[in-house]
């Protein structure tokens, strides 16, 4: 593990859960579970294989203080902040480059700043599998064993055996509609795709000037002096499109370890404590209710004789709405947007 370099992907808005999350506070920097924020537990949850001095996060300029304040172990050249977001495959170019700078030997762990691992243990174990089969030159994606018909994530039809535990990606699958979920589970060679991925930082930046030399070539001139200037002009890419779905040095590791990439406020019901028919944080009252999620950001949530809805109080706003339409919290931040009401934002 002396090698392995993390790089923990803050930048996203989590519109999903607003009013608790805004442009300088997204998602991942809000303490949902009592835990810390999502990316201090992200952090805390991979330094036993890699140290503070090894790991980058790659944010937007808005959030670059306030992510160095929460990670005040980091040093400060560490938390690399783009101008403007570009999706995921400049993102990682980026941190790539510069961590080669520094080991060119590097093995990287690529993880989303915003996503919940209950078996903190068993995933430290798959991880270090999976970078140590990543050091043997492949790029290795995490896949989740599906427990339900999903359709909100994508999936990973897993190939042939390359090793103990290490199988082929056959293909990605987008997001399905139900039936085809239901034949996904039913199949079992199907996996949720949880968006981490271990690669030697060699092999990414090899694999990125094949499939995306433009952008490359582009991204090797980008400097402290220019990157406001020229961080724009790059193509915006994910990662899966851009090498993924491409490259023939992808392979899978699937782990089950509790993951949720908690994408709305209806997933942190899935997390309420055993017993409980509710998720409560923060300073709340419930009467003769039921299957609510409770969330209280200041000030009181004080409900009696209500059930399967969640309730989102903050100083400024207040979020009410069925449980399962908690996704469309982001047609709220849509509508302040459009209403000019960016103090609220």
């Amino acid at each position: 593990m002396a090698k392995l370099w993390s790089v923990i992907m803050a930048g996203g808005v989590g519109s999903r859960f607003w009013p608790a999350s805004r442009a300088a506070r997204p998602k991942q920097m809000l303490d949902l579970f009592g835990q810390g924020s999502m990316l201090r537990m992200t952090y805390e949850r991979v330094l036993p294989l890699a140290s503070a001095d090894r790991q980058v996060v790659v944010t937007g300029s808005i959030l670059g203080d306030a992510i160095r304040a929460e990670l005040p172990e980091l040093p400060a050249d560490q938390v690399l902040c783009e101008p403007c977001g570009r999706n995921t495959a400049p993102a990682i170019a980026w941190a790539a480059l510069e961590i080669a700078r520094r080991d060119p030997d590097a093995v990287l762990m690529v993880l989303p700043a915003d996503q919940f691992i209950a078996d903190v243990p068993r995933y430290q174990e798959v991880a270090a599998h999976a970078a140590r089969a990543a050091a043997e030159g492949s790029i290795v994606t995490l896949g989740i064993p599906p427990s339900r018909p999903e359709t909100g994530y994508g999936y990973i039809k897993r190939g042939e055996a390359r090793g103990e535990g290490v199988y082929a990606v056959d293909a990605f699958k987008e997001k399905p509609d139900r039936p085809t979920a239901l034949t996904y589970l039913a199949d079992g060679g199907y996996y949720w795709n949880a968006g981490m991925f271990f690669m030697p930082a060699a092999l990414i930046l090899e694999e990125l000037r094949r499939f995306e030399p433009e952008l490359m070539k582009l991204l090797d001139t980008v400097s402290a002096d220019n990157i406001e200037t020229l961080y724009p002009q790059l193509k915006k890419i994910s990662i899966d499109y851009a090498v993924m779905e491409r490259t023939e040095r992808i392979a899978v590791i699937t782990g089950d370890f509790g993951w949720s990439d908690v994408g709305s406020w209806r997933s942190l019901w899935d997390h309420r404590p055993a017993k409980q028919t509710t998720f409560q944080s923060g300073d709340v009252i419930e009467i003769d209710g039921s299957g609510n999620v409770l969330f209280a950001d200041g000030g009181t949530v004080a409900a009696i004789g209500v059930h399967d809805l969640v309730v989102v109080h903050t100083p400024d706003a207040t979020f009410v709405c069925p449980r399962e339409e908690a996704q469309r919290a982001r047609e709220i931040v849509d509508a302040l947007t459009k209403d000019g009401k960016k103090e609220l934002l």
